[in-house]
């Protein structure tokens, strides 16, 4: 009976070598989807092992045999030179390390590492005095959690795991997390910003999350999908190539700034916070003259005049009547009371795997387009963002329905999926039962 040698790192290696790189050319968009999560799984793998091996040679002391002053210093001398990356190597070892099914899980390649590390992070900081049985039913779930949700979402189903052992305490654990969380976030967050000396302004900040995604949604709101070409957007056209997503939000970002209700904001030493144009009506007209800011800043007679065209105040009256959710045939766009409660059920684009928010989706009838006879109310309406609008409008053969419980599903074209097994967005809510958040 000949012995079966296990495998070595070399032969991994020789795995690898025998994949040609222009193989991926090859592939059909099918073939070449799979392939990208299959080598991130592989990747998962491998990293579980470096991290293992990492912690083996730091326990065993293997740097002091080379005289490497510490095993971050060994692993950055043997491979890639990045002393902040082996550091990194090290932390999320240690992380790891006694969470058995955790690293199991990685060097099966069912969870990645940064959702490893979530996991792992918040079984050590569970409130409470959980008993070990309970960390690792902890554990467990999140794992199989981690198998559907985003890293987002999954860490917000983290915030509510002592749902496992403590049901009746879990609103008060997660609040307590949640105010931690932002008080540690209030204490961090920081501010700056410079004049650059060349009509350019720089700067940086860090701010807690409700505050930040507030920011960043308006800013979307204002670089929608819908608005990314220069033809869509004049303030786009001044940029010689396809402008980048950077170029696009700092596009957006002036935009908020320019259109901040100055008259709600405080009097700094009784003046008002308003920016004032100052330029002659001839100069405005002609554009042959530059103007000032009352801040003493230089803006040419173009900037002056789209300023004075762009920013006039537009009276709104409301009747104080609620608005109707049914709006039945009188309408063929949704009202936004209709996009308010899709938003509160949708959460962001409805399509399968998509995490856009709901200032990049629009309102899709769901049941029948409006063309054709559909109604334009609250039972017809799906959130889905433009990109995957396109998708379903252009294969006709995908289905949007709703399930029992009332949310979206996605029937795929059986060019795709031949048992054309309905899916939906495995969006997190905390406001639902695990088993139906799907």
């Amino acid at each position: 009976m000949f012995e079966v040698s296990p495998p070595t790192l070399a032969d991994v290696a020789r795995a690898l070598d025998a994949i040609d790189l222009s193989t991926y050319d090859r592939m059909s968009p099918r073939e070449q989807i799979a392939a990208c999560e299959a080598l991130g799984r592989l990747e998962s793998r491998v990293k579980a092992h470096q991290l293992v091996a990492a912690a083996a040679a730091d326990r065993s002391e293997a740097a002091s045999t080379i005289g490497a002053a510490s095993t971050g210093a060994m692993i950055a001398n043997g491979f890639g030179g990045d002393p902040g990356a082996a550091a990194r190597l090290l932390k999320q070892a240690r992380k790891i390390e006694d969470l058995s099914a955790t690293r199991q899980a990685l060097a099966r390649g069912e969870v990645s590492l940064a959702q490893a590390e979530l996991i792992a992070d918040r079984v050590k900081d569970l409130p409470g005095d959980p008993s070990e049985a309970q960390r690792e039913g902890c554990e467990t779930q999140l794992l199989d959690d981690a198998k559907r949700l985003s890293l987002k979402d999954l860490s917000r189903r983290a915030d509510r795991i002592t749902e496992t052992f403590a049901p009746d305490q879990v609103d008060a654990h997660e609040n307590e997390t949640l105010a931690q969380r932002e008080k540690r976030a209030r204490k961090s967050s920081y501010f700056w910003i410079a004049d650059r000396k060349d009509g350019t302004y720089k700067g940086e900040f860090v701010i807690p999350e409700a505050q930040g995604e507030m920011l960043r949604n308006a800013l979307q709101a204002l670089n929608a999908p819908q608005v990314k070409q220069a033809e869509d957007n004049p303030m786009l056209a001044v940029l010689d190539d396809k402008p980048t997503y950077g170029q696009q939000m700092a596009s957006a970002f002036c935009t908020l700034i320019e259109h901040l209700p100055a008259d709600k904001l405080p009097d700094t030493a009784g003046v008002g916070v308003t920016v004032t144009v100052n330029i002659d009506l001839a100069s405005l007209i002609d554009e042959l003259k530059a103007g000032t800011l009352s801040t003493g800043c230089r803006v040419s007679a173009y900037e002056a005049r789209r300023m004075a065209c762009e920013h006039g105040l537009l009276p709104m009256v409301f009747n104080g009547k609620p608005l109707p959710l049914d709006c039945g045939r009188e309408q063929r766009l949704f009202n936004r009371a209709q996009r308010r409660a899709a938003e509160k059920r949708d959460r962001g684009c409805t399509f399968p795997g998509c995490d856009r928010p709901p200032s990049w989706c629009v309102g899709h009838h769901a049941r029948k387009h409006w063309a054709r006879g559909g109604a334009t109310d609250l039972g017809d309406i799906v959130l889905i963002c433009a990109h995957h609008h396109r998708v379903i409008h252009a294969d006709e053969d995908w289905e949007v329905r709703f399930a029992g419980d009332g949310y979206p599903e996605y029937v795929p074209p059986a060019s795709i999926d031949p048992r054309r097994r309905p899916m939906r967005n495995s969006r997190f809510r905390a406001d639902l039962p695990t088993s139906t958040a799907a």
